[in-house]
């Protein structure tokens, strides 16, 4: 039985990267910074070793629900609040964040489940969840997440094998952007979220060449004023291969058609080139 975006767990390993990732974290550390007030009620979704949810609390936050769906570490969590001196402000929830019931109605939520094309990570099912413990003022970081895709002619051979039918998180140095890029998706996360990606976006052919993948791109709003992009960790580029490849003519105009569930694995993604 294949698990949902939400029943899926980070390893230790990805968890300590993610941590370690100073460009990621530090931007979160600002934007927490920029948004808490001092007496707020915080949710931390996805806390994974719960550092957001401490910044929280140090910057005056009254209480905050670290939700982790991992027991190992909701631990780590509790001991981190203990180091700290804000053992009193932070609460440990060993739950799914995208069913757990809460106590009360909150003033921030900081949810970081984010992926490249919201693939593989449940943010917006979590968030959609969450809403009802918002009071019409509370903030969401991030706000808002974009995604961009490029038409690519693709590294295709690896150690001598011919490798096509998959995705990556990375660019190989010979593969070649050939069309230009456009944005195709646009959340806001202030509002409730339709959990379905189907759209049709226009490129233009900047080379005649086989484009056989596609390259997908994000960012998000933490607030209005810090974005985040591409880190060591957060935002890699998705590089998803195309069922049926298509000859492209420098100049011409191509559609992508695109579709899949957020949160769902890039080899579910329906994703096909027209010309126009």
């Amino acid at each position: 039985m294949k698990k949902s975006a939400t029943q899926i767990q980070f390893t230790p390993y990805e968890i300590s990267f993610c941590l370690y990732d100073a460009d990621r974290t530090s931007l979160w550390k600002q934007a927490i910074e920029d948004t808490v007030k001092e007496g707020d009620t915080v949710i931390d979704a996805g806390a994974g070793t719960g550092i957001l949810g401490i910044f929280a609390a140090l910057d005056g936050a009254k209480r905050i629900y670290s939700i982790e769906l991992h027991k190992r570490f909701c631990k780590i969590i509790e001991s981190m609040a203990v180091k700290n001196k804000v053992s009193d402000k932070v609460l440990a929830v060993n739950a799914d964040a995208s069913k757990v019931i809460l106590p009360e109605k909150v003033d921030v939520l900081v949810c970081e489940l984010l992926c490249t094309g919201q693939f593989f990570e449940p943010q917006i099912q979590v968030v959609n969840h969450l809403r009802q413990y918002f009071k019409p003022t509370t903030k969401i970081i991030p706000n808002k997440i974009e995604s961009f895709i490029q038409l690519l002619d693709a590294h295709e051979i690896l150690y001598g094998v011919k490798i096509d039918t998959d995705s990556r998180s990375l660019m190989m140095p010979d593969d070649e952007p050939v069309s230009t890029k456009v944005k195709y998706d646009e959340i806001d996360l202030t509002n409730p979220i339709e959990l379905q990606v189907d759209t049709v976006v226009t490129v233009k052919a900047r080379k005649t060449r086989v484009a056989d993948a596609v390259v997908i791109t994000s960012r998000a709003n933490l607030t209005d004023e810090i974005v985040t992009e591409r880190t060591k960790f957060l935002y890699n580029p998705e590089v998803i291969y195309l069922k049926k490849p298509v000859n492209l003519v420098k100049g011409n105009m191509y559609e992508i058609h695109i579709n899949y569930p957020y949160g769902c694995d890039t080899l579910y993604a329906q994703i096909e080139v027209f010309p126009i």
